[in-house]
């Protein structure tokens, strides 16, 4: 009877374990770019240059995005036009664009967490987007903190510290990398010239 006792507790102790372990959600990164010398023509300019680029958070098959709206340059908090909204997959062409996507584990609290924060986010936005406020960046570290994952800032350091995605997109990946996380990059094409991530800014 004892061994039996032992056995089941063995059991859940496992089960549990995996399932609390089993929870992963990707950072994706896309990183910003202007035409190549001599591909004007064939390349259009993308929002933000070459300091652009956009970061979302993908968790259970649904893309949350912090996105503008029709006057993006000052926040109208009371009636926002730009905010959150969820996405089935990624928008940008992961075949010939710049990007890298962070695999992150978390546990099923921090993963239902999120999920509440997507329904939540997507349904009423807390905050506007605006060029000088709360953009993608600023936007996805708030919700990242928000389950634990990074310390929660208020929104005026945030947007400081976090002003456009390779800011953050620095931080993530020596975050990964100190943790040993999953990180996987693609090339852009060459029509393009694309971020780097070297340098501080």
């Amino acid at each position: 009877m004892r061994v039996i006792a032992i056995f089941i507790s063995l059991f859940s102790f496992s089960f549990c374990f995996a399932n609390d372990s089993t929870y992963t959600i990707k950072i994706n990164f896309l990183y910003g770019s202007r035409p190549a010398k001599g591909y004007h023509e064939q390349e259009s300019k993308r929002f933000g240059g070459i300091k652009g680029g956009h970061v979302n958070i993908e968790a259970g098959g649904r893309v949350l995005d912090f996105r503008p709206g029709n006057n993006p340059l000052l926040p109208n908090n009371k009636k926002p036009s730009g905010g959150f909204s969820i996405n089935d997959s990624i928008y940008w062409n992961s075949q010939t664009d710049k990007w890298t996507a962070v695999i992150v584990p978390v546990s099923q609290e921090q993963f239902m967490t999120l999920q509440k924060l997507i329904d939540s986010f997507a349904a009423k936005t807390p905050y506007d987007y605006a060029i000088f406020g709360m953009r993608c960046a600023a936007a996805s570290y708030d919700v990242l903190s928000k389950i634990g994952l990074f310390k929660e800032y208020p929104n005026p350091k945030n947007v400081a510290t976090h002003f456009y995605p390779k800011l953050l997109r620095k931080k993530v990946l020596k975050w990964a990398e100190d943790n040993n996380y999953s990180i996987i990059s693609h090339d852009g094409r060459s029509t393009r010239k694309w971020e780097s991530d070297k340098g501080l800014l």
